[in-house]
């Protein structure tokens, strides 16, 4: 959706009221850029996504498959940033992700490139015949997906990617434009791609 209609309909309907269909939201607010998104070869009640009290989100939320779930907990800020979700991602309390980061529960396609060929027939049969609606018959069956786990008082910084499986520990961080393949124990700091660990942190919970 174009930025300038999506801040507009933000400011005049409000955003829990336009996606109340699929939006549960405490006492939390939502930057101008907020928006969530959905394949729309389904109904958006078969959606849901959850947030606690007390955030600050501008992020861009991506429904793939009427199974997608999204929950933020309490006291979450996030900057501009994309949750893409087939399965699952969950981040709970009193974390902070910057701009620019990815979270990412599925491979998008199939291993398998026979599957990826139907793929790209699929697209292009969809995108002539469902009004651009490309996606309008995707075989998700034949893509891996497995829920994304952010735990509490974590710290994603810029232009990070989580992908799928990942579970990131209590008071850990990530580094800028890290690329997060496998899970983060709690309280160190992990940089790079592959992102492994820097340094331990001290656990003074």
């Amino acid at each position: 959706m174009n930025k300038i209609v999506n801040y507009l309909l933000n400011r005049i309907l409000g955003v829990t009221k336009r996606y109340s269909a699929v939006l549960q939201a405490g006492d939390s607010k939502f930057l101008p850029n907020f928006s969530i998104n959905k394949n729309r070869s389904t109904s958006l009640q078969e959606h849901k996504v959850v947030i606690g009290d007390k955030c600050l989100l501008g992020v861009s939320v991506f429904l793939e498959t009427p199974e997608a779930k999204v929950e933020i907990g309490d006291r979450v800020y996030m900057g501009n940033s994309s949750i893409i979700a087939k399965t699952g991602i969950i981040l709970g309390n009193d974390i902070m992700v910057a701009w620019g980061v990815t979270f990412y529960d599925h491979d998008s396609h199939s291993l398998n490139y026979k599957d990826r060929d139907m793929d790209i027939q699929q697209t292009y049969a969809d995108y002539l015949s469902e009004k651009g609606n490309y996606l309008k018959n995707k075989k998700w069956d034949v893509v891996n997906s497995k829920p994304i786990k952010i735990e509490d008082h974590a710290w994603i910084g810029a232009e990070s990617m989580i992908l799928k499986g990942v579970t990131v520990g209590v008071g850990a961080i990530v580094g800028a434009r890290s690329v997060v393949t496998k899970d983060v124990p709690p309280f160190c700091i992990v940089a790079g791609n592959p992102a492994k660990i820097v340094r331990q942190l001290e656990n003074n919970l």
